[in-house]
């Protein structure tokens, strides 16, 4: 059954770390922007804050057997990734999330017409932000998910998606099968025949199921929980 995750637009904008918007703004992490730059920077994160509309589901699903590349699912469908088989194996895991996030069309919308209007910077800057915005919907939704996946003494591996890691992009025709039960869309989220998917700041991954003590997610996840005790921390808590 796929359940939805709650995201607020503006909670999740302001959590998009400084660094990741330069990295994809191309700005060495050491460098502060300033003037025009840090203006338009500014605008995109509060236009988001105020219009974005982002959206994550989610569902899990069981693996029957691994044998790489293959990873063979409770219904006889078959993923085909050697990476994601060895992440598997290496987990030990009998289940995985299947997950959908996006942006939102509205974003998607809003850059298309700043192109379209002849404002060329504040299309560019607003299209880095909502790329960051849906990373940060992966980094949140496996926050959440850990959470929820610690009462059973359980935590999720790193994801991948279609695309990465020698996984073929067509199997993006199988998690949306599984996400929006054999549709070709779930929320704002449509998929192509190419696999592609619309609106464009929008992502499917998988995430292995482990009891072992993995890292859930990079540091700066664990770095960001606040779920405490927790056996499969691997970087202590900010505060």
């Amino acid at each position: 059954m796929t359940s939805l995750l709650s995201m607020n637009a503006r909670e999740l904008a302001t959590s998009v770390p400084a660094e990741e918007y330069h990295r994809l703004l191309q700005v060495p992490r050491n460098i502060d922007l300033e003037g025009l730059m840090l203006e338009r920077a500014n605008q995109a994160r509060s236009w988001y804050q105020q219009y974005g509309n982002p959206f994550v589901a989610y569902c899990e699903v069981s693996i029957t057997k691994i044998e790489s590349p293959s990873i063979n699912l409770n219904d006889g469908i078959q993923f085909h990734s050697a990476v994601l088989a060895q992440r598997l194996s290496a987990g030990e895991s009998k289940s995985m999330i299947l997950l959908a996030a996006s942006a939102g069309v509205e974003v998607s919308d809003e850059v298309s017409k700043c192109w379209s209007e002849g404002r060329p910077d504040e299309a560019f800057f607003l299209d880095r932000f909502a790329v960051a915005i849906t990373e940060q919907l992966i980094r949140s939704s496996a926050i959440e998910l850990c959470r929820q996946s610690e009462t059973q003494n359980t935590t999720l591996l790193p994801h991948l998606s279609p695309g990465c890691g020698n996984w073929d992009i067509q199997d993006q025709h199988k998690l949306m099968d599984f996400l929006a039960a054999g549709k070709k869309e779930i929320g704002p989220i449509q998929m192509m025949d190419t696999g592609a998917l619309h609106p464009q700041y929008s992502v499917m991954a998988a995430l292995g199921v482990t009891h072992r003590k993995f890292a859930a997610s990079p540091k700066d996840i664990c770095r960001s929980c606040d779920l405490t005790p927790c056996q499969y921390r691997r970087a202590a808590y900010a505060l």
